[in-house]
């Protein structure tokens, strides 16, 4: 099943047509890039897809229960946590089943607390967290805003004293630790350097879910991507 398919999709601003007639199709693990030049409207049909806009027109159909990430080209990101405490909200639920492990240990410490039902809960909900990378979440929280340019004296800087482009790449990293089906990037390029513009391409490739990019960095598209969209003034 896809996770998303549009069509007949239409945008307008008052009497602007940014486009129309669209008709597209994102399949499970795809990797697809969306040219075209500049204000073609890329930006709007990512918007889109990703829920943050309307269409004008047509229909756009996501997967029952689609987890989509998005990152803009300008983060919104404002935070007075930490690098490290604000990248740990991407694993909250992971965060509430490691504290429901400690719970149910505490119980099970009692001689009262030792029951079928307990030790049941306790098995499953082991397994469910070890299956989600449970034991090992910090080492990955750390090596992915490592692998994003952030050294460790970076992580307990409060987000709010960051540069705009350090806080684009803690969303970038957000993004990469959270569980998504679907992860929609606007110019993910545009504040890495070469070795982490490397290390985000090694990522992607062995990422799960699909990815929908839009970039000018066409090196960087040859090494992530499968599939390539290439909007015009006459469409798709």
């Amino acid at each position: 099943m896809s996770l998303i398919t549009a069509s007949d999709l239409s945008k307008s601003y008052g009497s602007v047509d940014i486009f129309s007639g669209l008709n597209l199709v994102i399949p499970p693990q795809s990797r697809i890039a969306l040219v075209g030049e500049n204000g073609i409207g890329k930006t709007t049909l990512l918007n889109l897809l990703a829920d943050i806009e309307s269409p004008s027109g047509g229909k756009v159909q996501r997967a029952n229960q689609l987890k989509i990430g998005f990152l803009p080209q300008k983060s919104t990101l404002s935070s007075s946590k930490t690098v490290w405490d604000e990248s740990l909200n991407a694993l909250q639920e992971m965060i509430r089943m490691e504290d429901d492990l400690k719970a149910l240990e505490q119980a099970m410490s009692q001689p009262e607390g030792s029951t079928e039902e307990t030790l049941a809960r306790y098995g499953s909900l082991q397994v469910r967290f070890e299956n989600m990378g449970g034991y090992t979440y910090e080492s990955k929280v750390e090596q992915v805003l490592s692998g994003l340019g952030f050294s460790s004296d970076d992580f307990q800087m409060p987000v709010d004293h960051l540069s705009g482009g350090q806080r684009t790449r803690i969303l970038l990293a957000k993004l990469l630790l959270g569980n998504h089906d679907l992860l929609i990037f606007d110019e993910p390029t545009n504040h890495l350097d070469i070795t982490a513009i490397q290390w985000l391409e090694g990522y992607l490739k062995s990422f799960p879910g699909a990815v929908l990019l839009v970039s000018h960095d066409r090196y960087f598209i040859d090494q992530v991507c499968d599939h390539i969209w290439e909007m015009s003034r006459a469409g798709f």
